[in-house]
């Protein structure tokens, strides 16, 4: 019986090329996997990764997509995923394209902070209310969420973070 192949860090290659990462989809996705948290050039692994994703089809790109991000650490993942919202802006042509593009990216944003701010005093035990889980969810202000989120990693009750 043959020995299992194992295959380290150190034999897969940090993919910076997107011409590269074109041509073999697959072996950019194990570098943005393996390098993509601590690389110094994580940026052009991302980048890179990016660029490959576009050329395959759908399904394919977002089940790549999605074992990335499962593997990543949250830091990186939010970083690559600013970058993927920095590029779609960058690809809209048009002043209408990137404004209806920003605001979907941020009403994105203020449902991520929503669901963040319900996690965490539900986390702390507190019950959360209908009618503040509405006023959390129908809201829009990015800093108004912050400022929740804030009190509620220290609040001692539900009454505390919204005040």
């Amino acid at each position: 019986m043959a020995p299992p192949l194992v295959l380290g860090p150190d034999r897969i290659p940090p993919v910076t090329d997107p011409a590269q990462a074109r041509r073999c989809p697959e072996l950019a996705v194990l570098s943005a996997m393996t390098h993509g948290a601590t690389h110094p050039e994580r940026d052009r692994i991302y980048q890179a990764l990016l660029a490959g994703l576009e050329d395959v089809d759908d399904d394919q790109a977002t089940l790549y997509h999605d074992v990335v991000m499962a593997v990543l650490p949250e830091a990186a993942r939010r970083h690559l995923e600013a970058l993927m919202a920095k590029g779609v802006l960058d690809r809209c042509q048009s002043e209408f394209a990137r404004k209806y593009a920003s605001q979907g990216l941020a009403e994105g944003e203020a449902t991520g902070e929503a669901k963040a701010l319900l996690t965490v005093p539900t986390a702390h035990g507190f019950e959360v209310p209908a009618e503040v889980r509405d006023r959390v969810t129908g809201c829009a202000d990015i800093d108004q969420l912050d400022t929740w989120i804030r009190r509620a990693a220290t609040a001692t009750s539900i009454d505390e973070v919204f005040a």
